[in-house]
């Protein structure tokens, strides 16, 4: 075969081989190297170490540009070919909770005639710490107070809440609640210990109760205006510092005698058809041989709607963006099979980087619905303050899913006692947790 055969045969399959051979006129041939297309190739190497390490892998983007993106296992190439010369953005995405990106990501990676770039991924065993706070009492520590893990970890907390410390190592932690006012008392050990399993929620929870700050007693004076049609025909029920609770009726009013200081008062016991004006619960002044008293004024509609639950929340600590352990939910459902529920999960990536999400309203989309509804839910502390529904709701990558949702109604907006837990079977998806920010009610 002649010199120029040889490199017709060549040309397109192996150009970018380098090939020695011996001709009879080798400056007649043109260097394979020269035959090579221009730019070069952007590899990236991602290697995970560790434990519970992330079972379906990462997406690798470059320049922050979806089409410009590959799936990766946990240990394994991403290879870019087409790339301009010159240096590129490479970032990493859908990393665990549990896993942590080593040095930068996003990083620079470089396009030559070869060009790599590493990710070294460390994952370990972690679970979620759920710390409450309880406190009772008057003249109620006005800021709250400070929970802090192992001594270097540390969240505010107010009075009567909660919150959630996730990502946690497994093992044993200890859990210090500080910042305590010098009129307020902590009930059994502090610190306290808490341990976390892989993948699981460990709970605590602080009793404090409060004396009152000034001196001598008075009175406080509780009554109530109520409106409207279809009257709660009960009455009401008056809960004095959280602890002492007392019936009254719908037009009336009682006055208690205790220390001086500033006391909760909170109506509960109200029907369905009625809505309390203003705070509630709220706080009320007594002062030292006085009476503090306040109204909660009631309105009554004349037609009772259909019982339903409300609200909007997020499960876990951070900001709703792509990537965090974050979900959100926003939701107005009825016992009619009426209604309205969305839930987007941060954590939960497709290929794009964008979140999934799941979303029933039968007016927009009436291939989704809710199907049954439940007024109470034992996964909630009191069954009454729950409500339990099933659903379909359609993804935001098309699929149609069946779900259900428990929803508790524990505590006052802000509290961050309220509690999620939505189930979908067929995906084997399920999160649970006490409401991070947002407000659960049941009507």
């Amino acid at each position: 075969m002649s010199c120029a055969a040889r490199r017709s045969w060549l040309a397109a399959p192996f150009a970018t081989l380098v090939l020695a051979t011996a001709c009879d006129d080798p400056k007649s041939l043109t260097p394979m190297a020269d035959l090579a297309p221009t730019g070069g190739v952007l590899a990236a190497a991602v290697t995970s170490t560790g434990s519970d390490i992330d079972p379906d892998g990462y997406l690798v983007m470059v320049d922050a540009n979806a089409t410009t993106s590959q799936a990766v296992g946990p240990n394994g190439l991403a290879t870019f070919t087409g790339l301009a010369d010159g240096a590129h953005e490479v970032g990493l995405l859908g990393v665990a909770a549990n896993c942590t990106v080593q040095a930068n990501n996003p990083r620079a990676g470089s396009v030559t005639a070869a060009g790599a770039t590493r990710f070294d991924v460390g994952c370990a065993s972690l679970g979620n710490l759920f710390v409450a706070s309880s406190t009772t009492g008057v003249d109620l520590d006005p800021d709250g107070y400070t929970v802090a893990v192992d001594g270097s970890v540390s969240q505010p907390v107010v009075t009567n809440g909660n919150v959630t410390f996730t990502g946690v190592a497994t093992g044993s932690h200890a859990v210090a609640l500080s910042g305590v006012a010098g009129n307020c008392t902590v009930s059994g050990a502090n610190p306290q210990t808490g341990t976390v399993s892989a993948g699981g929620t460990a709970s605590l929870a602080f009793s404090l109760s409060c004396a009152a700050t000034g001196s001598g007693t008075g009175s406080l004076t509780v009554s109530t205006s109520t409106t409207g049609s279809n009257l709660d025909p009960d009455g009401y029920t008056v809960t004095l510092d959280g602890t002492s609770s007392q019936t009254i009726a719908i037009n009336d009013a009682v006055t208690v005698t205790g220390p001086a200081g500033d006391h909760p008062v909170a109506l509960s016991g109200v029907a369905a058809n009625c809505t309390v004006s203003g705070v509630n619960p709220r706080t009320v002044t007594v002062p030292a041989g006085g009476t503090g008293s306040t109204t909660f004024a009631v309105t009554c509609s004349a037609q009772l709607p259909p019982p339903e639950v409300t609200g909007q929340g997020q499960l876990g600590m951070g900001s709703a963006a792509p990537g965090n352990y974050v979900q959100t939910l926003g939701f107005d459902v009825r016992a009619d099979l009426t209604g309205r529920f969305t839930v987007t999960d941060y954590s939960n990536l497709h290929a794009d980087g964008t979140p999934a999400s799941m979303t029933t309203d039968a007016s927009s989309d009436p291939a989704t619905s809710i199907t049954a509804y439940r007024t109470s839910s034992s996964a909630c502390s009191d069954p009454s303050r729950g409500v339990e529904f099933d659903a379909w709701g359609r993804a935001n990558d098309g699929d149609l899913l069946s779900y259900t949702v428990a929803l508790c109604d524990n505590g006052p907006a802000g509290s961050g006692t309220d509690f999620v837990s939505l189930y979908i079977p067929s995906k084997g998806y399920g999160r649970s947790g006490s409401v991070t920010s947002g407000d659960i009610a049941k009507r």
